[in-house]
């Protein structure tokens, strides 16, 4: 089978449209938008992949962004990840911010992160870095999320959200839409 034969028994006709139009349900990792989802960025070329997140990126409305990473009244996506994940996200994030001295220089220039040693970040600072990220240098943040996708792709429902991943999601299947009826 080929590639475009395969993203397209992936997405499903009706399905495509539905997730292009960002109709797609991502609040549950294991729902079948969430596994088209990851079937798409695991077929996707990683620069186009780093490009859908940057838009992705740029699309996301901060304000939205915020709520997603500290509900009023809840605990943070990324508090349920544990070390590990949070840890990844971290990782990334620095990597593609220019991580070494740039790293470092984070700490004055973004409150509530006391460290830049990812291994020592809680949930609070991660999100104090995806914030940053988002917000100042969404290309960056676009490639971090590439890669978390196509590494850990569970991990992105935490670290986009809901409104993040839909976005992503409907780029990806208009991308792979689009090369299928070529």
């Amino acid at each position: 089978m080929s590639f475009l034969s395969e993203i397209g028994s992936m997405l499903g006709g009706q399905d495509a449209q539905r997730i292009a139009a960002g109709q797609g349900n991502f609040q549950d990792p294991s729902s079948p938008d969430a596994q088209r989802m990851q079937g798409m960025m695991s077929q996707a070329d990683p620069q186009h992949l780093q490009q859908v997140f940057s838009q992705t990126a740029q699309q996301m409305n901060p304000q939205d962004y915020e709520q997603h990473l500290n509900p009023a009244g809840g605990s943070s996506p990324l508090a349920g990840l544990g070390s590990g994940g949070l840890s990844t996200i971290a990782s990334a994030l620095l990597q593609h911010l220019g991580g070494g001295s740039f790293a470092s220089s984070l700490l004055s220039r973004i409150p509530g992160l006391s460290t830049a040693d990812p291994r020592q970040m809680d949930a609070n600072q991660v999100g104090a870095l995806a914030r940053y990220a988002q917000q100042n240098h969404p290309d960056a943040f676009g490639r971090a999320a590439a890669q978390i996708g196509q590494q850990q792709p569970y991990l992105l429902h935490s670290f986009l959200g809901k409104a993040g991943l839909a976005i992503g999601a409907a780029a990806l299947a208009s991308h792979f839409m689009g090369r299928q009826n070529q």
